[in-house]
């Protein structure tokens, strides 16, 4: 039985906007603090936050059980799992420089980091046999919501000059249980599953591989193993410079996926491509 899905919590910056009461100025202090900074709470101890806040740590304490914690670890705990599913308040990475050219060499900087670190990670007995099995498959389904759903598009438009029967799912209008009824063994599906997914992610994965068809999961670093089933699972760097995730190396490994695909012997890239063009050419589209 695939594990459950983490418990959704109300964010502690809420909290504090459900207040009703007037509060005393030394949690007055913490909860201008923590609207600010909600991050704070993942990455500091109830000391720590206390002296940032210019407050202490009895007050602290009790102005995180007036919020109707159990107690600050409990809080704390609720915080870091924000952090980790990717909630852009609890991002604990700092703001990029004001100036303009220190920007752009910090967020240089990250995404050719997280690329380094997606490229070494990434290896053939993943790879290799994913394309095997993508070069052959009778049709092609790509999943993806919110942020992945520009991701699942831009592959989806790639692979279709390679191979008939490619198809995002779920198409427009229909619902996924239609769209995935007749896939099995002779398929393939790929997930682009980066944070922060819906629920319904798993429950495609964990079905499709109950039904035998083939599934290759593109995941954030962030998102153990055990949450998303896969029959191959590539996990991608996402960490951004500042408060949003990059996708840089989720779309450099894309490339790599549709480029070595283009050289299988199975596929005949040429005479497509060249169809293709010929196309072009005959509507004036380019």
């Amino acid at each position: 039985m695939p594990p459950k899905p983490a418990r959704r919590f109300k964010p502690i910056d809420e909290r504090i906007e459900a207040l009703t009461e007037v509060l005393p100025d030394s949690e007055r202090k913490l909860a201008e603090l923590l609207t600010a900074q909600p991050a704070l709470l993942a990455t500091h101890s109830a000391t720590e936050l206390a002296a940032i806040a210019g407050s202490s740590k009895a007050a602290v304490t009790r102005f995180i059980q007036r919020l109707g914690y159990d107690g600050f670890a409990t809080a704390r705990r609720e915080a870091r799992e924000a952090q980790r599913w990717g909630a852009p308040n609890f991002q604990a990475a700092a703001e990029l420089p004001a100036a303009a050219e220190e920007a752009f060499g910090e967020h240089l900087r990250r995404d050719l980091q997280n690329l380094a670190v997606t490229f070494e990670r990434l290896t053939h007995g993943v790879v290799e046999p994913a394309l095997a099995t993508l070069a052959r498959a009778r049709r092609v389904g790509i999943v993806g919501y919110r942020n992945s759903h520009a991701l699942a598009q831009y592959f989806a438009r790639q692979l279709v000059l390679l191979k008939d029967q490619v198809v995002l799912l779920p198409q427009a209008g229909q619902t996924l249980g239609e769209d995935l009824a007749s896939f099995g063994p002779d398929d393939m599906l790929i997930i682009l599953a980066f944070r922060r997914r819906v629920p319904v992610v798993a429950q495609i994965a964990r079905l499709a591989r109950k039904a035998g068809v083939p599934v290759l999961v593109l995941i954030d670093a962030t998102t153990p193993t055990r949450e998303v089933d896969a029959t191959w699972r590539i996990a991608c760097e996402t960490s951004g410079s500042g408060r949003f995730d990059s996708y840089a190396a989720a779309m450099s490994v894309l490339n790599l996926l549709v480029s070595m695909l283009a050289s299988a012997p199975e596929i005949q890239a040429g005479n497509r491509l060249r169809m293709a063009e010929r196309w072009h050419e005959d509507l004036e589209e380019l």
